[in-house]
């Protein structure tokens, strides 16, 4: 196994997002590096803080300008950053009196977490638009089996009717709360870097700083901060929190197929599950477990960038660095999550019968507490509970409809075998579920 299964070619398409990983990989880093750099000597230009000819210069030549990763190894080893040595390399592109231009006024900071946001701004884009589609399958299975009567089940024992639509409608509520929280997250997140040596920009007068952020903000469509934040990093942190709620959502849908498919459950079927290497029966939930497994991994990556706050002073390499090694991975695996629950949803079957029978082999205990209830109207509730405690247990052992134990041990009113009808007892499903689709 490699060292990191998400850049493995054998494990890519189980632990990781072809397009996100094309994202984060060298040669994007350096493209979007690039890019800001370009960037700020094109608005300098523009505004004179430099020459317009050496901005001119110094984007035509950056712009066609192509820099091999491993040309950037040995620098970056003894820098601990990358842009020192990238710089060299864009000044020696560009050569003459021209070069001394690029990187005019700001640090390596500036560059490579502006760099890092517009990296975050195209997953960003990808993240909105899977989240979009996984409501909307949600959102249609929730419609088309709100009548759809199973089993629902709490600390893993059956306890009273639901249907698999007010399921799904629970699975999909979180998910539009992500869709929220995402977008407030943009407007925190998707900001310029731009502070000079120790966030003071003091490097050029206030005017040309002024006029430098201003261009910038516009030229690379990022939002200005009130002041530079080096050494802010809970934006980032917030991000993978994100991702570990986002995931976890997912992983909870996940986790729910797996039990709801499981053998002697059966109340879901996944075409196309995995196969074992010496049982043939076997169908084994594959996406489902790897979500599972993503989400944890996510929990503790998203735990060290929390860390990674404690940002000491002006500029701190080792919690810096720490984000280098884990924000590619939590947004990677956030998206293979969203990529597996996209398929896994068009996946499963819906065994309905299979839900009644369930339900059905209960003897009707499931309806316990609406016996409970219904009995109320006639005794007082202490009453009416051991009264149907003791039905229970009849029900089970002699295998009898616990509602047919009650009409013919208590003397009451109550129309038992119209009370047998699972529909009767699943409250405001349907409100609950109008209320979830008009979010």
């Amino acid at each position: 196994m490699t060292v990191s299964p998400f850049g493995s070619t054998i494990y890519k398409g189980l632990f990781s997002d072809e397009e996100i990983s094309s994202l984060f990989t060298d040669q994007a880093h350096i493209k979007s590096l690039i890019k800001v750099e370009m960037a700020l000597a094109k608005v300098q230009g523009e505004q004179n803080i430099i020459p317009a000819e050496a901005s001119e210069n110094i984007t035509s030549v950056l712009n066609d300008l192509s820099i091999k990763p491993e040309e950037l190894t040995d620098g970056t080893t003894k820098d601990g950053v990358v842009v020192p040595t990238l710089v060299k390399k864009l000044r020696e592109a560009v050569g003459g009196d021209n070069a001394s231009y690029i990187h005019y006024g700001v640090t390596s900071q500036d560059i490579i977490d502006t760099a890092l946001v517009l990296q975050i701004k195209s997953v960003i884009d990808i993240y909105e638009k899977r989240i979009s589609d996984i409501c909307k399958s949600l959102a249609t299975l929730a419609d088309v089996h709100r009548g759809t009567i199973m089993a629902a089940r709490t600390r893993s024992q059956i306890s009273t009717p639901t249907t698999f639509g007010l399921k799904a409608a629970n699975w999909l509520m979180p998910l539009i709360r992500h869709q929220q929280r995402l977008s407030e997250l943009k407007g925190r997140l998707l900001i310029l870097s731009l502070g000079g040596a120790s966030g003071t920009l003091s490097a050029i007068n206030d005017e040309e700083a002024i006029l430098t952020a201003k261009g910038l903000k516009e030229e690379l469509g990022l939002d200005l901060p009130p002041l530079p934040w080096h050494n802010q990093r809970d934006n980032i942190g917030e991000l993978s929190s994100f991702c570990a709620l986002l995931t976890g959502s997912i992983a909870k849908i996940a986790s729910d197929i797996i039990f709801l498919s499981a053998s002697g459950i059966n109340e879901l079927s996944i075409t196309g599950g995995g196969a074992s290497s010496t049982m043939p029966q076997k169908n084994n939930p594959v996406l489902a477990e790897a979500i599972v497994a993503l989400n944890k991994t996510n929990i503790a990556l998203s735990s060290g960038l929390i860390s990674a706050q404690i940002h000491n002073q002006e500029r701190d390499a080792s919690a810096w660095q720490i984000e280098w090694m884990t924000v590619p991975q939590c947004l990677n695996i956030t998206g293979t999550c969203l990529n597996h629950i996209a398929l896994l949803l068009k996946s499963i079957k819906i065994n309905e019968e299979v839900m009644i029978e369930n339900m059905d082999n209960t003897h009707g205990t499931i309806l316990a507490e609406a016996a409970s209830y219904l009995l109320t109207q006639q005794m007082s509730k202490a009453e009416a509970q051991k009264i149907v405690a003791e039905a229970c247990q009849k029900a089970i052992t002699e295998k009898t409809h616990l509602f047919d134990i009650l009409a013919r041990e208590t003397d009451t009113y109550i129309e038992w075998e119209t009370e047998k009808n699972y529909t009767r007892h699943i409250g405001l499903n349907d409100k609950f579920i109008d209320h979830t689709l008009n979010n």
